[in-house]
């Protein structure tokens, strides 16, 4: 009997924690730094959109360039090099050196990404691969719940250099830790075999890769400005750091149910989680201007964001379980390409319609997204679910 390794993944769920939080502050304190570093809303959302694109470019070569090589010593760097991106933004004297600090950042996000979901996975059967992965997510929205909301207040209140401050110091105890604590894995002696063309041929696997990128394309487009939609609302600025609480802990609440759900009725749960990110935006579509709409929306979102990102994550380890670093740095970069083109879309959308165009867009997208990952995994007969249950094993 093989006992569930509760410390490791627990470990790698506060690195998932720094991680996410890192690539999300920027949007709770995105009104404090555009005017403390002279440059309008807009463009300050490329700080975003820059991150996302570097783990857009490198997730996916990294995670096959890297696959034969350790995973613990992989994983240690990734998070040594949060540690300096974030302590570049702490001295950052202007946008230029705080975008390239972003630009490090994403490359390091990419690495990550492309490593942690196949290091998690392979520690555990695959029949507890939805219950690893939904350990590691709880540090996504602990970062959600926590980090952002915690990040945005100190920033308010003492500036958002000192929100990367707080940033720099837990990912340098992380590192540490790291170190000292996790297990040696080994890469992956077939990994260098295996082409990432050969990886997206694998007949289940396209259908996720698109699903990611367009159902997130949307998604952020909205997520990416919560603080001036929110605004929009009639909500001040002090105001959206509680209500970005309220989207966190929505999305902790999916948590004791989106392990069960990934192991048994994967497809069926993208699709609710899908279904809850539209229901948000045609909301803030129809509603956008009114408080209660917009606190609504950002419950939704919470819901639906506290499942579809482990959903994507093992249905991604599920369909390849043979190459799990190379479909996992695929999907990454799927992911981060949503984030990165969301974020840009948003900036176009906010300067040619003003920011009541942006949740129709993003609307249109996620539906999109789901319409055409429902209709391609109908037609070729996937079906995400297995039976309760396979072999038990002690706890």
């Amino acid at each position: 009997m093989t006992r569930f390794p509760w410390p490791t993944l627990l470990l790698l769920g506060a690195a998932v924690f720094v991680s996410v939080t890192t690539e999300l502050v920027p949007t709770g304190l995105l009104l404090g730094m555009s005017r403390d570093l002279h440059v309008s809303p807009s463009r300050l959302g490329l700080l975003v959109t820059g991150y996302a694109v570097m783990v857009a470019l490198f997730a996916a070569p990294l995670g096959t360039l890297t696959a034969r090589l350790p995973r613990k010593a992989l994983l240690v760097a990734s998070l040594g090099a949060y540690t300096a991106s974030n302590a570049v933004m702490i001295v950052a004297p202007g946008y230029g050196v705080a975008f390239a600090a972003r630009l490090v950042g994403g490359i390091t996000h990419g690495l990550f990404w492309a490593v942690v979901g196949g290091y998690a996975a392979r520690l555990v059967t695959t029949d507890r691969i939805g219950r690893a992965v939904t350990v590691l997510s709880a540090g996504g929205s602990a970062a959600v719940l926590a980090g952002v909301p915690a990040g945005t207040g100190i920033g308010t209140a003492f500036g958002w250099r000192a929100t990367f401050a707080m940033l720099t110091g837990i990912a340098l105890a992380l590192t540490l830790l790291a170190w000292w604590l996790l297990p040696e894995v080994p890469g992956s002696s077939a990994a260098g075999r295996t082409p990432m063309r050969e990886v997206l041929r694998l007949p289940q696997f396209p259908p996720i890769v698109a699903m990611t990128a367009v159902t997130m394309l949307g998604a952020y487009m909205m997520f990416t400005y919560t603080a001036p939609l929110l605004k929009h609302a009639g909500l001040g600025e002090t105001q959206i750091a509680p209500v970005l609480l309220v989207n966190g802990l929505a999305g902790t609440l999916m948590l004791p149910v989106a392990g069960w759900i990934a192991d048994r009725r994967l497809r069926a749960g993208i699709v609710l989680g899908g279904g809850l990110l539209m229901t948000g935006l045609l909301l803030l579509t129809v509603q956008g201007d009114a408080v209660w709409a917009a606190v609504a929306a950002m419950v939704l979102f919470g819901l639906g964001m506290g499942l579809l990102p482990i959903f994507m994550q093992a249905a991604t380890l599920r369909v390849a379980p043979d190459h799990t670093q190379e479909a996992s740095g695929i999907n990454a970069s799927a992911y981060n390409a949503g984030v990165a083109c969301g974020a840009l879309a948003g900036a176009f959308t906010l300067d040619a319609w003003g920011i009541g165009g942006i949740p129709p867009v993003g609307l249109a997208l996620v539906a999109t997204g789901m319409i055409g990952y429902v209709a391609s995994t109908g037609a070729t007969g996937i079906r995400f679910w297995r039976p309760a249950v396979a072999q038990r094993q002690g706890d």
